[in-house]
């Protein structure tokens, strides 16, 4: 045909400049012409890569018809055979998105706050709201919601359909309820839920793991359970089960954590918490003291689980009685959120054990190299009862892990 690219038709019919293609995308680039009720011209200059990109002859000609078309203004110089400029008039635009076949970017934006509108009426959580704020302050800015663009409305059905939930669920199961497919959560929309999770999720701390933050939004790959040994009396159908007869320890699986009844009457004077295994495993059976291994970050049942324990406790407290609250755990970034979490969320008055800057000391020649991110992050944190062991971490950038306790 002897040009470059002239006038492209697409598979619809619909004719493509590229004069009009590079008038619409300066329009929309422009902070405020693409708003409503701008007025004015605006122009630009063709430089080389323009004639490269289509061809001289090319360019030429296309001016020439989109000038008699009414579209644009050509200043040329060089007798007709250079362009020196196109102007183009706001008020002419809807006619230029015609004649491409583009949709405005205004109708686009506003398709997207009504989509976006529609499940933001329907979120109940703060959380999610929050979300919505943020995708409407993008329209606001003039951009296409990214998470609507590459998404579609997928995303906020998923989003929806999460808040919603009451019980925890296997990942897959939701995903063939909600999305159509047990694997499309997975493989498509996992990784931008957790880290809206995490932004957004008032019960999840970024020191959290994947897995962990979708624990706290009900989503499980696998049961929770809850791993115990101690004196700890539950009622379960109606009836009495005292856990201590398991002196080296025993899971309650999810449905257990579920139905079962923290018992008024217990024995437990002191409660510790272990965030590692093996550090649990070795710890023996004590009378009247309840061991729970956390594993990181309790899930959402088992806190509801161990929220009602403390509110039993806390009455046999304030009926005279003592009962202590312990955590163990690594002395890193990590250590210290999780026991923040525990005392913020399950037991106000736990205090550290073996989590202070002697320990620290003791065990330092164990200690490994702190990751730059996370000693940025520990500068910012505070945590009053552990707060000596947070300097002392920050000054020797090392971080020592629970496990060589056990050396």
């Amino acid at each position: 045909m002897g040009r470059k690219n002239k006038e492209v038709q697409e598979g619809n019919g619909q004719v493509t400049y590229y004069l009009l293609n590079k008038v619409i995308d300066k329009f929309e680039n422009s902070i405020n012409d693409w708003r409503e009720k701008t007025e004015g011209n605006r122009s630009f200059k063709i430089q080389q890569p323009d004639y490269d990109a289509v061809g001289k002859s090319e360019l030429i000609e296309e001016a020439r018809k989109l000038e008699k078309m009414g579209l644009i203004r050509v200043t040329w110089f060089c007798a007709g055979s250079e362009i020196e400029k196109v102007t183009y008039g706001l008020k002419d635009m809807p006619k230029i998105y015609q004649a491409m076949g583009r949709e405005s970017k205004r109708n686009r934006l506003e398709r997207a706050r009504q989509c976006a509108g529609r499940y933001e009426r329907q979120a109940q959580t703060p959380w999610l709201k929050a979300y919505y704020e943020d995708v409407f302050q993008e329209i606001d800015r003039g951009k296409y919601p990214g998470d609507l663009e590459k998404y579609g409305e997928l995303l906020f059905q998923c989003l929806d359909s999460i808040e919603k939930l009451r019980e925890p669920v296997f990942m897959r199961v939701f995903s063939s309820k909600y999305l159509n497919g047990s694997k499309v959560f997975e493989r498509v929309l996992k990784s931008r839920v957790v880290s809206i999770g995490r932004k957004y999720h008032p019960m999840i701390d970024e020191a959290m793991s994947e897995h962990e933050i979708l624990s706290q939004m009900y989503l499980e790959n696998y049961a929770q359970e809850l791993e115990l040994k101690g004196e700890l009396r539950i009622v379960l159908s109606g009836r009495i089960i005292d856990l201590s007869v398991f002196p080296y320890g025993t899971v309650l699986n999810s449905e257990t954590l579920k139905h079962g009844r923290i018992d008024q009457f217990q024995r437990i004077r002191k409660v510790i918490t272990v965030e590692n295994k093996a550090n649990y495993m070795s710890m023996p059976f004590e009378e009247g003291t309840l061991i729970l291994f956390c594993h990181g970050f309790f899930s959402p049942r088992e806190r509801e689980f161990l929220v009602g324990l403390e509110q039993v406790l806390e009455g046999r407290r304030q009926g005279g009685e003592e009962i202590e609250y312990y955590h163990t755990g690594d002395m890193d970034y990590g250590g210290v959120r999780i026991f923040r979490y525990i005392r913020t969320e399950i037991f106000p008055l736990v205090k550290p054990l073996l989590m202070d800057a002697a320990q620290y000391e003791k065990y330092l020649s164990y200690g490994t190299d702190m990751e730059a991110s996370a000693l940025e992050k520990m500068k910012r944190m505070e945590e009053p009862l552990l707060q000596p062991l947070i300097q002392r971490i920050l000054q020797e950038k090392k971080v020592v892990e629970q496990e060589c306790f056990l050396f």
